[in-house]
């Protein structure tokens, strides 16, 4: 009898044994799984801000970081022509800074314990134009060249299937993003590889004034930019683009040379920037040659506060040291400040050389001889009454409310301008504008450590971050 009780006791204690053992595997798996969608969805949304961006599975490396799947990149709400889609990403975190932030209990900590992040894509293909970093702006998301469809008649951007279209066999584009951040500073580095097109590497430095984490999401308004540098290499885009530009609008490829540095010196000037004929020397080796293209600077002082969102860059020659370098040649800043020549807002122009051709055209219809003016109109009887033109000027959004029809009456939504106003606005929704941030749809969700904390809402759910009043511009209540 007694024997057999010792077996029964032992048998009971081996289940319990195997039961608690599979709850702890089961616990253990949901945890790693929740922390690593965790971890992949801030970095994500701190890489794209204000982006809609999914993807379909994610699982966690075990040395730290996670493994994903199929990401789709969507820049703006309701417009799903602009997509760009990898195939695969790579989320890498330090081993222990990844487990302590999954081990924390505190929130604050939680979000404190990463400071390093580094996402890699690969497999990149899409029809999206807008850049993915304000860093990269005047670079292409395929081709990864500078004003890569500048002088071209009927384009404006490249796409990744066009890049065939050029004779080039390109690889899926590869993506990577990484931030390091320290007491005072924070280092960024992004890079663009299309293999068999052409590569950009850019790397940021800025001093920091808050002690808000990477993963807060918190914008405060307050770096400074002290250095930046940019290494453009060409694998054969320049001189497939040039061909097939200059074959498709019935010009030379020297011709078209010619066009784009026109195009790209009205760009610039759009920016409030002069090339000198030193820089442009040195940029035609870039174009028509492929040679390997650098630009290097530091900021003293530093650029900060609103200057750092001004689309006038003239404004930062005086603050700029370094310039350029192509091919082995320093050419130095290489640019003069001159004021700003915004481009027009014409639709029907397919792309900024015929913005330049019909800017030209304007100013030449506009420079007549004097005799031509003098000239007396013959009048008749039968004459038509000339066609009065009326020019259509842009209304102040104040004045668009006085123009509802009178069967229609419009409502002027609610704005808020006072940030501690803004925290009492909890549960209304707004579209609120932030510092060089597109506007985002959120609902106030109150304060926290004195950062209004909002929800924003995103095709795949939504997320809560905070929002400084250094970063905040305004809030219009939707209806």
């Amino acid at each position: 009898m007694a024997g057999k009780t010792g077996k029964a006791d032992k048998s009971g204690i081996s289940v319990w044994r195997i039961v608690s053992t599979l709850f702890f595997l089961v616990v253990l798996i949901f945890w790693c799984v929740y922390h690593a969608n965790f971890v992949t969805g801030r970095s994500l949304q701190l890489a794209f801000p204000g982006w809609d961006v999914s993807y379909r599975s994610c699982w966690p490396n075990p040395f730290g970081g996670t493994w994903v799947s199929d990401v789709t990149l969507i820049p703006l709400e309701d417009d799903e022509e602009e997509v760009f889609h990898f195939e695969h990403l790579s989320v890498d975190v330090p081993m222990m800074q990844y487990y302590r932030s999954g081990f924390s209990r505190k929130k604050n900590a939680l979000l404190t314990a990463i400071k390093d992040i580094r996402l890699e894509f690969s497999g990149g293909q899409g029809v999206m134009t807008i850049p993915f970093t304000s860093e990269m702006v005047v670079f292409g998301n395929a081709s990864a060249a500078p004003f890569e469809a500048d002088g071209c008649a009927e384009d404006g951007a490249w796409i990744s299937s066009e890049l065939a279209d050029m004779g080039l066999s390109p690889e899926g584009t590869e993506l990577t993003m990484s931030w390091h951040r320290t007491e005072d500073r924070l280092i960024r580095e992004h890079s663009i590889h299309t293999p068999g097109a052409g590569r950009v590497d850019y790397r940021g430095e800025e001093l920091l004034h808050d002690n808000f984490p990477l993963f807060s999401l918190a914008e405060s308004g307050r770096s400074e930019l002290v250095a930046s540098e940019w290494h453009v290499k060409d694998e054969g885009f320049g001189k497939a683009r040039n061909a097939y530009c200059a074959r498709k609008d019935g010009i030379t490829p020297g011709a078209f040379v010619d066009r784009h540095l026109q195009t790209v010196q009205r760009t610039l000037a759009a920016l409030g920037l002069e090339p000198t004929p030193a820089a442009q020397s040195a940029y035609r080796r870039y174009v028509e040659d492929g040679a390997p293209l650098d630009l290097v600077l530091n900021y003293s002082p530093a650029i900060g506060g609103e200057r750092h969102h001004d689309l006038d860059i003239g404004r930062w020659i005086d603050y700029m040291h370094g310039g350029f370098n192509v091919d082995g040649r320093t050419v130095g800043i290489g640019m003069k400040a001159i004021p700003v020549r915004p481009l027009p807002d014409d639709d029907e122009a397919s792309s900024t050389w015929k913005l330049l051709e019909s800017e030209r055209a304007a100013s030449a219809r506009q420079v007549q001889p004097a005799a031509d003016e003098a000239a007396p109109v013959a009048v008749t009887r039968n004459a038509q009454t000339p066609t009065l033109a009326v020019a259509t000027i842009p209304l102040d959004p104040d004045e668009e409310y006085l123009l509802a029809d009178s069967s229609e009456v419009l409502e002027r939504p609610m704005v808020v301008e006072d940030y501690a106003k803004l925290s009492t606005e909890v549960g209304q929704r707004f579209m609120l504008y932030t510092k060089g941030k597109p506007a985002m749809r959120v609902e106030i969700v109150g304060m926290d450590e004195g950062v209004v904390q909002v929800r924003r809402y995103l095709r795949s759910g939504f997320l809560e971050q905070g929002v400084t009043r250094a970063a905040f511009v305004r809030a219009e209540r939707t209806r």
